[in-house]
């Protein structure tokens, strides 16, 4: 297995993330699909409540009515408008020919690198809404589990996918 090495120092290889030009990001009309997406959960789940908090007794009417405005506020102010923008900015990935470096989270950032040689297989995901956005989601597989790089430009996606495969030594499964 080859990865990073820690030499005497306390020094460790730069990882493939750590050159801030070699990052990339996903493209802006991730913002478009996330807020409709957002958007299409909220109203189901602002509606049900709705439905429900009319339904209820336990409650004076302005405390449920009071509940159902504050999940309109979460789920279409938060989840519509701030919540994407703040994921994208914060979300970026790098290749290199060794490892896969990937890195997202706010206010809790978690940063993920995955030797090449641990990926066991690859897999992109287009659902009805991301095709009509023209997104995908990239499934890089390991023994450890999956880490997934969601939004990327469809194309994108499949060279990504070919050239990992590649990479990983993979191209008769890719």
């Amino acid at each position: 297995m080859s990865g990073p090495s820690i030499p005497p120092d306390g020094t460790a290889d730069p990882l493939p993330g750590d050159a801030p030009a070699a990052r990339h990001q996903l493209p802006v009309r991730v913002l478009a699909y996330w807020r409709v997406r957002a958007a299409a959960f909220g109203l189901l789940s602002v509606g049900l409540t709705a439905w429900g908090a009319a339904g209820l007794d336990w409650f004076t009417e302005p405390i449920r009515w009071a509940v159902v405005g504050g999940l309109f506020v979460w789920f279409f102010v938060i989840g519509t408008m701030i919540r994407p923008v703040l994921r994208r900015r914060f979300l970026w990935y790098s290749l290199s020919d060794r490892e896969i470096d990937l890195q997202h989270g706010w206010p809790v950032q978690t940063r993920t690198v995955v030797p090449m040689s641990r990926v066991q297989h690859l897999k992109t995901e287009q659902g009805l809404l991301a095709r009509r956005f023209g997104l995908a989601d990239l499934h890089i597989h390991t023994a450890a589990g999956t880490v997934v790089i969601e939004g990327l430009d469809g194309g994108e996606a499949a060279l990504i996918r070919t050239r990992l495969g590649e990479l990983a030594g993979l191209t008769d499964d890719v």
